[in-house]
């Protein structure tokens, strides 16, 4: 998996379906910021899945 890309939350906005077929089809990560603070991270659906059954399993 490549490095994340950071991206302002307005440009996100407007490639948000190129930036979910990316995550999807490229395992890509997108940190979104917002005044270059990070806010949120968009990630691969899968890679999501598997880290939540991990923390379950920790009991998180």
């Amino acid at each position: 998996m490549s490095e994340p890309i950071r991206m302002g939350s307005r440009d996100a906005r407007a490639q948000l379906g190129r930036l979910v077929d990316e995550a999807h089809f490229n395992g890509q990560q997108v940190v979104l910021t917002k005044n270059e603070e990070p806010r949120a991270v968009l990630v691969p659906y899968a890679w999501w899945q598997q880290a939540t059954e991990a923390q379950k399993g920790e009991g998180g």
